[in-house]
């Protein structure tokens, strides 16, 4: 397989990868709620619980939130062409910055799958709690505070790895440490996701809002390697890589 073909298939697969992920945010964290509908969270046991997610999933169907969940963490392994293609993007793969960031934009891949699917037995747990007998609440409030660990600990440490590992090719990018232009670092994904907040917040459908805010930063990885593809992959084809 030639450098070109690699090159394609990699972009093909990134982008599916981007395009599966934000239909699974869509489906498992799609939800605009308003707290104060569910008193049960909001006031009985608002002490106890994170409100927020708490009631974000209550509407989600099972088959929706599986869905979900499934869809995305299943197709994780399709983002890492698209890590290798921002590897090639640097002037000397050699040095020790091109790996290092390399090996933590891998390593947010691999830990964002169980990220994502924690939030489905999140949901769930929540779910059960709101539509169960008092009597049974205790046991399962319990279990939703070691689900919600869960979810922080391995959402929270995909999504924060995943941010450094944006953020510093942005600025390796503003450091002309790649064959990108300087001005590429604007339109990396961390960016991408900044400009989307203005235009979450004026959009008043809240179905829409609900989706956009959830998949944001997978619309941010989608929106890259399209202006990547487009614009940069003629450069970073044309070149002798070492």
């Amino acid at each position: 397989m030639n450098y070109q073909t690699k090159i394609n298939w990699a972009f093909a697969s990134c982008i599916f990868a981007a395009i599966c992920w934000i239909i699974g945010d869509f489906f498992i964290a799609g939800f605009e709620v308003n707290p104060e509908d569910y008193p049960l969270f909001n006031n009985t046991y608002a002490s106890v619980v994170d409100i927020e997610f708490a009631t974000l999933m209550l509407n989600g169907s099972t088959q929706r939130l599986m869905f979900g969940a499934l869809i995305a963490a299943m197709t994780a392994p399709f983002y890492l062409p698209g890590m290798w293609l921002i590897y090639q993007s640097f002037n000397d793969k050699s040095r020790w910055y091109a790996w290092g960031l390399y090996f933590v934009l891998i390593i947010s891949v691999v830990l964002s799958p169980l990220g994502h699917a924690v939030f489905f037995f999140t949901g769930e747990i929540y779910k059960a709690i709101y539509n169960s007998d008092p009597i049974a609440h205790t046991y399962l409030l319990g279990t939703a505070s070691a689900f919600q660990k869960m979810l922080y600990i391995t959402w929270g440490c995909a999504i924060i790895i995943m941010l450094l590992g944006c953020l510093l090719f942005a600025v390796l990018i503003f450091c002309g440490k790649t064959k990108l232009p300087r001005w590429a670092g604007f339109v990396t994904p961390i960016f991408i996701t900044i400009y989307q907040l203005p235009i979450n917040h004026i959009i008043t459908n809240l179905q829409v809002k609900g989706c956009l805010g959830a998949a944001a930063f997978n619309i941010s990885y989608f929106i890259f390697f399209l202006i990547l593809l487009i614009l940069f992959r003629r450069k970073l084809t044309n070149e002798t890589l070492v």
